[in-house]
Parts: structure tokens; sequence; C-alpha cells
């Protein structure tokens, strides 16, 4: 199984003329990554069905940007169920199985603000 993790620093423009968003799509061809966490969106307009069409993925969670700060994508391809079952503007918790193995496991992605004092657990 592969999963990819990314702090992007901003998707770009939008999700089909951007240089970091081409970039993602071919990372994640290249790979054939089942779970892909992308940290520091920027961004508080995309929706899950946004990413699944634009990634050809199974599925995806979104965490949106407060302002241009912050933001988590979590997306997966057909070879895994994830169910999140916490998340805040710094992580993602999520139970993920890995189907041709019937392997479960527990995912934490986690953004750390640079900024300490705004990390504090709520």
């Amino acid at each position: 199984m592969k999963l990819i993790g990314w702090n992007c620093q901003g998707k770009g423009k939008n999700l089909d003329r951007s240089n970091k968003m081409e970039y993602l799509a071919r990372l994640m061809n290249s790979t054939s990554a089942q779970v892909i966490f992308v940290s520091e969106t920027r961004s508080s307009k995309i929706t899950p069905v946004q990413l699944n069409t634009r990634f050809n993925i199974a599925g995806s969670f979104v965490v949106p940007s407060v302002g241009l700060s912050g933001g988590l994508w979590l997306l997966w391809s057909d070879e895994v169920q994830v169910s999140v079952e916490f998340s805040n503007r710094y992580l993602i918790l999520a139970v993920v199985v890995y189907i041709p193995t019937n392997t479960q496991f527990l995912l934490v992605c986690v953004y750390g603000d640079p900024y300490h004092h705004f990390t504090k657990m709520i």
C-alpha cells in the first residue's frame, strides 16, 4: 500500500489550471498511491465532489482553510475504504481498510501550524 503526504502551500489558481495540481495529479498517477494527504491547501471553496472528479478518485474529505491559513484534503482510491472519525483544522483521524488484504489501520494526518500557539487542541 502506498500513501503520500504533501504540504502544497496553496493549491494555486484552481484545480484545473494550476501547476501544483498538475504536479499532484502526476504524482498520484506515477506512484499509484491509494491514500493521499494534502495540507496547507489555503482553500475553503473546494468540495469533495470537485476533488473526486479532478483526480479521478473514489473518495475524499475536505477540511476547509480558515482564510488563507491551513486547509486539509484526504483523498483515496477504490482499493481502500476510509471512515473519517474526527477532524479539525489541524488533523484528520480516519480508519482505513486496505481491501486487497483486508488490513485495517488508524491514520492520523497532522498539519502543524507554523504559529505554534495556535495549535492547541480543542
